[in-house]
């Protein structure tokens, strides 16, 4: 049996940083990374269309939540004892710079993801600390007894690791193809470890009719707004993007945990939908002025909307307008009536609900072990001496834009000094 005083379960972003960090604070403790993949970090590269958005420098309680929707205030302590300038300080002193864009959100230097694993996984050569690749843990007991006090952890390949403390890093059942995660509930339920309702988050929606599927392709800048019944749920901005399966883009995946929460949560979900403003940035009386002005103009209706919105889209908008018409017609066919009613459909597009695309294309998981069970001053278990967790695999999840990551370091910051602690002084 392999032993060693600190073993971290999943070597992922939390993961990986929190070996780092507890080898800086005590470089004589024997810790051991285990990851079920052939390599490690490999969720890493698919972040930020491979520039991995490593932070955000806004990140505090408002940008997370948990299972029920509610921004827990378990998440402070890890964010203001490792700061998001703590960590990227922490980068640089590892050779890794970085730079702040819009909204708060940080990007390595180079603009690639690969720079960030690369700068990880140096690190882990560098000090020596033991990576085990396709090492997944079946089993984990806690034993009690003398000097064996601790932990005794059980491979699929029948090995048997033993360590003074655990810390659990695995992350969530999103992308399982990059995940450490498969399995986890019925790996900590003998532990006692509740979990709450998992549910895909920051993935893309379905939408029921023809539409998306004939504006598959077409990205604009706007405005999207969730409605369950006649309750505005939540709304974002940026660009969206149409596919044959419904939306997507930054803004549809920051709603998409409100979706996923009542499809998954609910056995009869409630009516969602979502309502696009395709020009934001003009008001509705300026946009029915524009458009009657519009009408005077020597156009056909395939080129009414043509300056103003993306032409298929245009075109699209004139379709759903009652009446039979062809788009050969000339614009002053069109009464006030349609007008007020275009004018409508451009800043209100509704677009049924019907879902959201699932696990395999969630960036994240919301929902995790219960915050209950852990202590957020130190991300201990309350109930198990020498168990700490931190990253995705707790219930907290974050909004679009780096948020994410920026958990992943603070907390695998966090967890990894609390059991150097516990370590040195058992």
């Amino acid at each position: 049996m392999q032993k060693y005083d600190l073993i971290i379960v999943g070597a992922g972003a939390a993961g990986m940083l929190a070996a780092i960090q507890a080898n800086c604070e005590a470089p004589k403790l024997r810790v051991a990374l285990l990851e079920r993949l052939p390599r490690p970090g490999k969720k890493l590269l698919a972040t930020g269309n491979g520039r991995c958005n490593i932070a955000n420098a806004a990140a505090d309680r408002g940008h997370y939540y948990n299972a029920a929707g509610q921004n827990p205030a378990f998440v402070q302590p890890a964010l203001q004892k490792y700061t998001q300038q703590d960590n990227l300080a922490f980068f640089r002193s590892m050779g890794l710079l970085t730079k702040q864009e819009a909204e708060g959100k940080m990007y390595p230097l180079g603009d690639q993801a690969v720079a960030v694993l690369d700068t990880l996984r140096l690190q882990l050569a560098a000090r020596r600390l033991e990576l085990l690749c396709e090492a997944e843990v079946c089993g984990i007991e806690r034993q009690n007894e003398g000097q064996a006090a601790g932990w005794r952890l059980r491979l699929s390949d029948g090995r048997l690791l033993h360590c003074r403390a655990l810390l659990l890093a695995m992350g969530g059942l999103a992308s399982p193809q990059l995940s450490h995660a498969q399995g986890f509930t019925e790996l900590l339920a003998p532990l006692g470890l509740k979990v709450t309702r998992l549910y895909p988050a920051l993935t893309q929606l379905k939408c029921s009719g023809p539409l998306p599927n004939s504006l598959q392709g077409i990205k604009f800048n706007g405005r999207a707004a969730l409605w369950q019944v006649e309750e505005l749920l939540a709304e974002a901005e940026g660009e969206i993007l149409f596919a044959a399966y419904g939306l997507s883009g930054p803004p549809i995946l920051q709603l998409s945990r409100w979706v996923a929460r009542n499809f998954y949560t609910n056995p009869q979900p409630a009516a969602q939908e979502i309502r696009l403003n395709l020009l934001p940035q003009m008001p509705r009386a300026e946009l029915l002025a524009e458009l009657l002005a519009r009408r005077s103009l020597p156009l056909l209706l395939e080129d009414f909307l043509t300056g103003l919105l993306n032409k298929r889209l245009g075109q699209q908008l004139l379709k759903l307008l009652p009446g039979e018409r062809k788009l050969s017609a000339p614009a002053r066919s069109l009464t006030e009536a349609d007008m007020a009613r275009l004018a409508g459909l451009i800043k209100a597009l509704p677009l049924a609900v019907c879902g959201v695309t699932g696990w395999e294309r969630a960036q994240v998981m919301a929902g995790g072990l219960e915050l209950k069970g852990f202590d957020s001053q130190t991300l201990a278990a309350r109930r198990l001496p020498g168990l700490f967790a931190a990253g995705e695999l707790l219930d907290v999840c974050g909004d679009c834009g780096g948020y994410n990551l920026s958990w992943a370091w603070s907390s695998g910051r966090l967890a990894a000094h609390s059991a150097v602690q516990y370590l040195l002084s058992n």
